[in-house]
């Protein structure tokens, strides 16, 4: 976590984003490999969502490295660039939603495999913690 929850800067908005979108974008991923090297059959619909929710987070991913190359380059814009910033956090939260209303369906899966039910509980977790973060972070720049 780059901002303690305090926000002190645009750089350390910009970490946060960078880092959770890039995390959330490789989540899907690693639930599929993992499941696949487990022997636990996802049905074609759950494969599809996983990987749905891979590419919003990694074209908010994306947009954030460009939107943060932009900043760098001409931070004068400091409103226009506040109102993108929002923008950017409020698409992770509805994205960040979207998957934590669809990973505790993964649990129905692999019952009697604890690695796996350990896994996605940990996923729900930390997409659950990000959901927080970004609220608070949100908060402070309103």
């Amino acid at each position: 976590m780059y901002c303690y929850t305090y926000i002190n800067q645009f750089a350390c908005i910009f970490n946060e984003l960078q880092l959770w979108t890039h995390i959330s974008s490789d989540h899907p991923t690693f639930l599929k490999t993992v499941a696949a090297l487990s022997k636990i059959n996802l049905p074609k619909d759950t494969v599809d969502k996983l990987e749905e929710i891979h590419k919003e987070f990694m074209g908010l991913y994306n947009n954030v490295v460009y939107l943060k190359r932009v900043v760098n380059a001409n931070p004068a814009l400091y409103g226009r660039h506040i109102a993108n910033i929002k923008r950017l956090i409020n698409e992770f939260l509805i994205h960040d939603t979207n998957a934590l209303s669809f990973y505790p369906q993964l649990l129905r899966f692999g019952k009697e495999n604890e690695a796996w039910q350990e896994l996605v509980k940990h996923i729900i977790d930390e997409q659950t913690f990000m959901l927080e973060l970004f609220k608070d972070l949100r908060q402070q720049i309103r």
